[in-house]
């Protein structure tokens, strides 16, 4: 995801663990926004508890 955080250690990051991640590009902050909204809507009344991963399918 484009943070601050994220540009300081860009170029330290191989393009092997890049290559891990399952959809590229990675994630925008407004991809995160749009799941965080619908969790907090109406919409997911039902939803109760449990994980949403919204990693684009990388884990290490």
């Amino acid at each position: 995801m484009p943070t601050d955080i994220a540009a300081a250690i860009a170029d330290k990051v191989p393009e092997a663990i890049m290559d891990l991640h399952a959809i590229r590009p990675i994630a925008t902050l407004e991809e995160v926004a749009a799941t965080v909204c619908f969790l907090a809507g109406s919409e997911a009344g039902y939803i109760s508890g449990g994980v949403v991963d919204v990693s684009g399918g990388f884990q290490i």
